[in-house]
C-alpha cells in the first residue's frame, strides 16, 4: 500500500491567488469542516510572474484546486470525502477541494515527528507510518494531527492522475508498506 502527499508543481505550472485581500482566518477555515454554508465564490487570478509557465489541470493554491477536466476524472474517487467549492477564474470556473475526510491513521510508535513544547501536539512529521487497516479505501484524506495541513492520496488517485495525463500535480511518495 502506498500513500502520497498531494502538492502542486508550482515551478513548472501556473499558480493562482485571490483577487481580493482576505484575513488569515480565510485560510484557517479549511480544517475538515464544511464551509459551503458561508462560502462566497471568490475571484482568482494567476500570478503575473507565472505567465511563462504552462497552465495545468491543478494550479497551486492553499487548498487543492482542479479545473473541470481534473474534477471530472477525480470526482468518482473523492466525492464522498470532499466538498467542492467553486472559484471564479475569469470566464471559467475552477474548483477548490475542501477535504472533509479526517482520519486517525498514524502509527505513532513507528512514525517520527516533532512536537510543540507541550510535548503533546504534533508540529511536523519526519517519517509517516500509517495504520493500513485505517487508510485502505481512502483515496483522499487528512490526518487528525494536521487538520489544516497536508492532504494525502492513495495509489489509485495517483494512477488516475497519471493515466489521464493530468498536469500540474506533484505527488510525493511518503509511505509504502513492506
Amino acid at each position: 500500500m502506498k500513500v502520497y502527499r498531494l502538492d502542486f508543481d508550482v515551478n513548472n505550472y501556473r499558480s493562482i491567488q485571490l483577487c481580493e485581500d482576505v484575513n488569515v482566518d480565510y485560510y484557517r477555515m479549511f480544517d475538515g469542516t464544511r464551509v459551503s454554508g458561508i462560502w462566497t465564490i471568490p475571484n482568482v487570478m494567476e500570478y503575473e510572474e507565472d505567465k511563462d509557465l504552462k497552465r495545468g489541470d491543478a494550479p497551486g493554491f492553499n487548498i487543492p484546486v482542479l479545473n473541470k477536466k481534473a474534477l471530472d476524472v477525480l470526482l468518482p474517487l473523492i466525492e464522498n470525502d470532499v466538498e467542492i467549492l467553486p472559484l471564479q477564474f475569469g470566464d471559467e470556473k475552477l474548483y477548490g477541494i475542501n477535504v472533509l475526510n479526517i482520519i486517525d491513521a498514524i502509527d505513532y510508535n513507528l512514525s517520527e515527528y516533532l512536537t510543540f513544547r507541550d510535548g503533546k501536539r504534533i508540529m511536523a512529521f519526519k517519517k509517516y507510518v500509517f495504520r493500513e487497516n485505517v487508510i485502505k479505501n481512502n483515496n483522499i484524506f487528512k490526518i487528525v494531527d494536521l487538520l489544516r495541513g497536508e492532504v494525502f492520496v492513495s495509489q489509485l488517485f495517483f494512477d488516475y492522475v497519471c493515466d489521464n495525463k493530468l498536469e500540474g500535480f506533484k505527488m510525493e511518495l511518503i509511505y509504502e508498506s513492506i
